[in-house]
């Protein structure tokens, strides 16, 4: 049986955003979306607006760094081999429970692209940087509204779908990892141009992981979408 995530619920908390809350900071191969298969350094912040019950990514805080001490994390964890400055994923969590805003600027302007993974519900002014070529944010709903202003800047929607609760019309799920959503999770706006992921939800259990996997991947053939794997957990990589 799944674990049931207990991790509390913890609202936004905009400071000046010259230390954030730190969950961890690692170099890995980012497994999912619009960079799946690229070096990437994941900085997971801690904490999250929202409880899904089927979440199984651990966000609690471990410690609070200032923007130096991130940066010099950075630079230790990235191997001196590489061509190119790695992808910055930020992540949680949710990233913009804090004030991520002097962090993505700076990382921006040192030369590095940066994904922001988030769940839609909040938003922080990032200012010059929403229109930067560089900066992609993926949204992956879970309650039945996007933030408005938020909304504009996404580039790629991901859902993850369990093959018990799929609408028939769309082929994205009603609900995401157990989260309640009134109607439904929030659909594409019908203006949306970017990419649309659709993820089997990992529920640790071979058989109903197999009809999850297969369940995406008919909403793919059927409508459209991009399938989409964590792939990072088939390779055994965080």
């Amino acid at each position: 049986m799944q674990q049931i995530n207990l991790q509390p619920i913890q609202k936004q908390q905009l400071g000046d955003g010259q230390t954030l809350e730190i969950n961890s900071i690692f170099w890995t191969l980012q497994g999912e979306g619009p960079y799946n298969g690229h070096p990437a350094i994941f900085i997971r912040l801690a904490g999250c607006n929202l409880q899904c019950p089927s979440c199984d990514t651990e966000y609690q805080l471990k410690a609070v760094l200032s923007l130096t001490e991130i940066y010099a994390i950075i630079s230790r964890e990235t191997p001196d081999t590489l061509l190119r400055p790695p992808i910055i994923v930020i992540t949680g969590g949710e990233p913009f429970r804090q004030n991520i805003a002097p962090l993505v600027d700076n990382l921006l302007q040192l030369g590095y692209k940066v994904q922001i993974e988030t769940n839609g519900t909040l938003y922080v002014p990032l200012e010059w940087s929403f229109a930067h070529k560089n900066l992609t944010i993926v949204c992956s709903p879970k309650t039945g509204k996007i933030n408005k202003d938020l909304l504009p800047h996404i580039k790629a929607l991901k859902y993850v779908v369990n093959a018990n609760d799929i609408n028939r019309y769309d082929g994205l799920p009603n609900h995401a990892l157990g989260h309640p959503a009134s109607p439904m999770v929030a659909r594409p706006p019908a203006n949306f141009r970017g990419e649309i992921f659709v993820q089997p939800v990992d529920v640790k259990d071979e058989v109903q992981n197999k009809r999850h996997l297969d369940a995406a991947v008919d909403s793919c053939l059927r409508f459209g979408y991009r399938f989409c794997l964590q792939v990072h957990k088939l390779i055994g990589v965080e």
